[in-house]
């Protein structure tokens, strides 16, 4: 009889390994997996599919785990699982202006933390950001990272750390050369509930904070959601 394939890895390297109750088992010589079950576990894959796509279209995770009757967890575990597999930034390169802007956020209802973003005017990308504390700490980070970068000007809101961080004949602060990246904060807060600032969503962890802002910048920014369908194919 022919042998089934792995249902962990597909693979079909898979040799009869004993009994177990009268079951044959089998061991993948892939991965190792024992198993006499032949069907994959968990939910199909076009149902966690789902569940990131109508996260990145502005559901809370409580409503995705009514429709798909799931677990919160589980979804939420889906989602991190997904946003850790593509997570990405675009490579360094020339850039003529990038805007910088902060967005105040909540973890637990409590903990003030800063989302530092980068915005590349003359593409529309988002090339960068950093979530963390409301302090000097975190954009420094955002700064190191960005020094890889060939910009010639930042241009920034009138917080005053800017200038702590950034060499004068660099900085250009004024409201007035965010617009795009105050933009984009909208938008944000548009597609994601735990950004808007009044709102009964909550982040709990600081990770989900950044996977989001990975989620947004890949297919609400530098690419479209409709690209997702590829990635679950």
């Amino acid at each position: 009889n022919e042998k089934p394939p792995c249902p962990k890895c597909q693979s079909r390297e898979v040799v009869k390994n004993g009994k177990v109750q009268g079951k044959q088992r089998y061991k993948c010589k892939s991965c190792s997996l024992q198993f006499t079950r032949l069907t994959p576990r968990g939910r199909p894959a076009q149902e966690k599919a789902m569940a990131v796509t109508l996260y990145t279209q502005g559901l809370s995770i409580r409503a995705i785990a009514r429709l798909i009757e799931v677990s919160p967890s589980a979804v939420l575990k889906w989602i991190k699982t997904f946003a850790k597999t593509h997570y990405e930034k675009p490579a360094p390169g020339d850039a003529i202006l990038v805007e910088l802007d902060e967005m105040w956020h909540y973890v637990n209802q409590k903990k003030q933390v800063m989302d530092g973003k980068a915005y590349r005017r003359e593409t529309g990308e988002l090339i960068d950001w950093e979530c963390g504390g409301r302090d000097k700490a975190t954009l420094s980070k955002l700064m190191e990272r960005l020094s890889r970068w060939q910009v010639e000007l930042f241009c920034t809101d009138n917080w005053g750390v800017y200038p702590e961080v950034i060499a004068a004949g660099k900085l250009c602060q004024s409201k007035s050369q965010t617009v795009y990246l105050e933009q984009n904060n909208g938008r944000q807060r548009h597609w994601f509930a735990r950004f808007r600032r009044k709102s009964i969503v909550v982040s709990k962890t600081l990770e989900m904070v950044d996977f989001t802002m990975a989620l947004f910048a890949k297919f609400h920014v530098n690419g479209s959601w409709k690209d997702m369908a590829s990635l679950f194919s």
